[in-house]
């Protein structure tokens, strides 16, 4: 505002007045609404908006009002009224709630500022029913809200509860102490007690024997200087006996106000000169705690026409312990009158404040002045200065236009267009410049260095005529009558690398010296390399394809097919790339196999992978078969190169470990002539009998890695077979039938045979004579070392490959041999 704006303001006249009352007269308990009534009357000429909203430090207020923000519209001369419910919980504590009515006019009144109204909720203690044995406790020094407890500055507050146990067993209290600030300190003091050892030692809590009495001193400290105002510490008194019964005191504290308010005019620039504004600042130190709200009225002690004051605003507010300050400027008028000598012109001004509420300012008016500078010293010559200059001006000019030779070109500018270009875009590097007097030139050379010095481009010449540009450069300059601008000009720099251009320009005479300008560095990059950015798995885990029913498991994970693992893969700028390598390797990091994809032109897919890939900014390929069905742990990488960079040179993509696990070996069936081997076996042999040798079948489901061993002999066995056992005469024997998996995991199977003579007494602990069985009729007797015969087969067990029966199954492979590698110790293949 303008100091006459700050004169003639005034205080009294409100277009908006505001009236704020409770209906219960600020108390209530919890459980009950608290209702809060704004009363707003429009005595201005306009028509108003008003906007009213509560506001609080604390988020309770927004948790416990439903509508903390309502609008209302007042035509000129009416009021209404506003209507706040504030439901308290019923499990709030006693506290007091501060919060704020705030009224925001707008439309007309929206430049108007209404003071917020400060209001305050005290939340009063439940009534607790009591009986006859609960516990009890009273406060000292005992105070309502009527008569409250006064704070003296510096002391602190010293409460006694004495706690009465009217039940008939000892119990132990503790005390907690809320509801006041956190700058306040709290302490509580319980009686010391003595251990058997007459030692006395601190307490935590207070024990009362029943019938007695027990007291609690509690000392709270405040701050130096506590903001004014009420205070409800809220103890709570907890029974050891009954932890749900709790019991809450209050106590009302008051600290009365302190005004202390300091003002101060500081000066920051009071010495105007070229019209600059002079500067000050208008500084409250608030000592006191209580805000205060000061306005301040500013008066100028000369003519306002001959300086102008521009302060931020007519009024702060300043919270207690805090500094406010308020910006002051003020800028002389009339640049006529600005003195010539002496020193400077003075404008005195004073600021007069007063607080709102009539509170003491030290000082009530301050003092303050600008000074406008004289002139400066060298505007005196200007008169004599100007006469000179004019005398000078015209010898300049038949100096110009008959004395003085040409002027030579200048090159004003010589840059590259860009600082990078890209080959794979077809881009070559372009400069332009700007000469003055574009008259002069004779000759332009474009030469293109390497950053050592040697020539990658150029030189092109530029052969000027009569000021004329060439042809070559036509398309690319706009020539002027006293400039040449030319942009975009092409040199025959396409290569990838580093380049440093430099002009040489040659004036027209012939002592004429050539001027030479360079560019900064410039850089051509290559085409970026392919670069595999993805590498994926079709799936982590398979199981390895054999025959025979899977564990449910199993079923679970998908069956290698004779595609083997299967990739996916995306590899960026396709059509630089001449060869993607694929490499297997097994959880060692050996190699297992590679295959080649051979890009016979730029970005033409190979015949292999045509079925699996798309090319487009990225070749991306999905199911890439491998054609590794093996049983193991396998990686793979994957390179991408080409013509540009060497395969040394291109660091592999690394996929995630693959497994292809084998099949869980199952015993299928374990026999002895054609039945279930059970765990021993009794065989009669009478006298002078021959024996026959007993028939062993087995059927093992498994895979590759599976192996089967048939003890004591013959050892090595394939998953299906059958061998004919020599049965000792006296004494019992063992057959074990081992199948060992890839993983470690082992399963066997044993029957003990055993001969004994059936005309002697039976042994003991030996099974019924149904579970004995005699050697089949058909079977002849061996005529060498245990193996295979040619005997049939039992039902649903195959024979053995080298049998001649012709029941026996195709395919069957013979009992393994000591010198054949198992198929867990095959290398992995993929590349063929």
């Amino acid at each position: 505002m303008n100091a006459n704006q700050i004169a003639d303001s005034t205080l009294t006249f409100h277009p908006i007045t505001v009236v704020v009352s409770a209906w219960d007269q600020n108390r209530t308990t919890p459980g009950t609404q608290h209702y809060l009534g704004v009363t707003i009357a429009n005595r201005g000429d306009f028509d108003a908006v008003v906007q009213v909203r509560l506001e609080s430090p604390t988020d309770l207020l927004r948790q416990w009002c439903s509508r903390p923000e309502q609008w209302l519209a007042l035509s000129s001369g009416k009021s209404g009224e506003l209507t706040f419910c504030i439901d308290v919980p019923g499990d709030a504590l006693p506290q007091w709630l501060d919060y704020e009515a705030v009224v925001i006019p707008q439309g007309a009144y929206a430049d108007y500022y209404l003071p917020p109204t400060r209001c305050r909720l005290q939340i009063l203690a439940p009534e607790i029913s009591e009986t006859a044995q609960d516990p009890t406790f009273s406060l000292s020094p005992s105070t309502t809200p009527d008569r409250p407890l006064m704070v003296q500055l510096g002391s602190p507050v010293v409460v006694e509860l004495i706690v009465e146990n009217r039940s008939e067993r000892v119990d132990r209290f503790r005390l907690e102490c809320t509801g006041l600030p956190e700058e306040w300190g709290i302490q509580v003091e319980y009686p010391r007690e003595s251990d058997s050892f007459g030692l006395v030692r601190l307490n935590d809590s207070l024990g009362v024997n029943p019938s007695d009495r027990g007291i609690i001193r509690v000392l709270l400290q405040p701050p130096p200087l506590p903001l004014a105002g009420s205070y409800l510490p809220t103890f709570r008194l907890a029974s050891e006996n009954d932890p749900r019964l709790g019991l809450l005191g209050l106590v009302y504290l008051q600290v009365n106000p302190v005004y202390r308010l300091q003002a101060q005019l500081e000066t920051v620039q009071d010495q105007v000169r070229n019209r600059h504004a002079a500067e000050f600042l208008l500084q409250f130190a608030n000592l006191g705690n209580t805000p205060r709200q000061v306005q301040f009225l500013l008066k100028p002690k000369t003519p306002t026409n001959l300086c102008t004051y521009d302060l931020a605003s007519d009024r702060v507010t300043i919270e207690p312990q805090a500094v406010s300050q308020v910006p002051l400027t003020g800028t002389p008028q009339r640049w006529w009158t600005r003195p010539w000598f002496g020193s400077g012109k003075i404008y005195p001004f004073q600021v007069e404040l007063r607080d709102r509420d009539l509170h003491p300012i030290a000082p009530e008016t301050l003092q303050g002045q600008l000074t406008w500078m004289p002139r400066p010293w060298w505007q005196l010559l200007l008169t004599l200065l100007a006469g000179l200059g004019l005398l000078g001006a015209l010898a300049f000019l038949i100096w110009w236009y008959f004395l003085r030779s040409p002027t030579p070109p200048t090159v004003v500018e010589f840059a590259a267009e860009d600082s990078r270009y890209a080959e794979a875009n077809g881009d070559m590097a372009r400069v332009r410049w700007q000469i003055e007097n574009p008259q002069q030139i004779q000759t332009l050379k474009l030469t293109g260095y390497s950053p050592e010095g040697i020539v990658l481009s150029g030189p092109l010449v530029y052969e000027f005529k009569d000021g004329n540009p060439p042809a070559a450069l036509q398309s690319f300059c706009t020539p002027e009558k006293t400039m040449l601008t030319c942009s975009q000009i092409r040199t025959d720099a396409f290569l990838p690398g580093k380049y440093v251009f430099e002009l040489t320009l040659t004036p027209k005479g012939r002592r004429a010296t050539p001027v030479i300008l360079k560019t900064s560095p410039i850089e051509i990059t290559a085409k970026p390399p392919p670069t595999v950015t993805a590498l994926v798995p079709k799936s982590l885990l398979y199981r390895e394809a054999a025959s025979g029913i899977p564990t449910p498991a199993e079923k679970a994970i998908p069956v290698i097919d004779q595609a083997g693992i299967r990739l996916d893969w995306a590899v960026t700028m396709p059509a630089n790339i001449t060869a993607l390598h694929l490499v297997g390797r097994d959880q060692d990091g050996r190699m297992i196999g590679d295959r080649w994809f051979e890009f016979s032109n730029s970005g033409e897919l190979p015949k292999l992978l045509r079925e699996f890939c798309e090319v487009g900014q990225t070749l991306i390929c999905r199911n890439v078969p491998t054609g590794l069905t093996t049983v193991g742990e396998f990686r793979f990488e994957l390179q991408a190169l080409s013509a540009d960079q060497p395969a040394t040179a291109v660091k592999p993509k690394v996929s995630e470990s693959v497994k292809i696990q084998p099949q869980t070996p199952q015993i299928l069936s374990f026999q002895i002539n054609g039945r279930e081997a059970p765990a021993k076996l009794l065989i009669p042999v009478a006298p002078f009998q021959t024996l026959l040798p007993i028939q062993v079948n087995w059927r093992v489901q498994g895979g590759s890695t599976t192996r089967v061993d048939l003890m004591p002999s013959p050892g090595s066995v394939p998953l299906v077979g059958r061998v004919s056992v020599p049965l000792s005469p006296q004494g019992s024997t063992t057959i074990a039938l081992q199948v060992k998996a890839a993983t470690g995991e082992m399963l066997t199977r044993s029957v003990t045979l055993e001969t004994y003579d059936p005309t002697r007494s039976k042994p003991a602990g030996t099974p019924s004579p149904t579970g004995a069985i005699a050697p089949p009729k058909s079977m002849a007797p061996p005529t060498g070392s245990p193996g295979l015969t040619e005997s049939p087969a039992p039902s649903g067990s195959p024979a053995p490959s080298g049998a001649p029966s012709p029941s026996v199954p195709i395919g069957v492979p013979a009992p393994a041999l000591d010198d054949r590698l198992a198929p867990s110790e095959a290398p992995p293949q993929f590349n063929r």
